[in-house]
């Protein structure tokens, strides 16, 4: 079977929610049991656009994965101050960045910590809600 694009990104989801994801090899039998047949390439492009990251010894939901990285939010003036645990602040600000909020100029992140700058008061509360309600 040669599904669409949108038909492989969802069962690509699917074996990446039941956590049985470890790496890509493991990503195209999974698929190839469905009848879906993909390329190493083809897989590995799908899960870029599809946000997904390794965390520990599997795939994830980025997105989602945010959520749970988000130690503190810290509103001072026209930035937020967010804490993530150490090595996980790019991540972060990549999620921030690819949300295009309207109110929200740009990130600077470190190791462990998010600078980000907002255009108006009411920014803050988006930044928490995407954060909070990331996935």
């Amino acid at each position: 079977m040669t599904p669409t694009k949108s038909q492989r990104h969802s069962a690509i989801l699917e074996v990446v929610n039941r956590g049985a994801a470890h790496t890509q090899q493991e990503i195209a039998q999974a698929l190839a049991r469905r009848g879906v047949r993909a390329t190493q390439a083809t897989i590995s492009r799908d899960i870029q656009e599809l946000g997904l990251v390794r965390s520990g010894a599997r795939y994830r939901n980025s997105a989602a994965l945010v959520r749970e990285l988000v130690l503190s939010i810290e509103l001072v003036g026209p930035m937020a101050v967010i804490k993530t645990p150490p090595g996980t602040a790019n991540l972060v600000a990549r999620r921030i960045d690819e949300a295009g909020l309207a109110g929200i100029a740009g990130t600077v992140a470190g190791d462990d910590t998010i600078i980000a700058v907002l255009r108006k008061p009411g920014a803050g509360r988006a930044l928490k809600e995407l954060l909070a309600h990331a996935g």
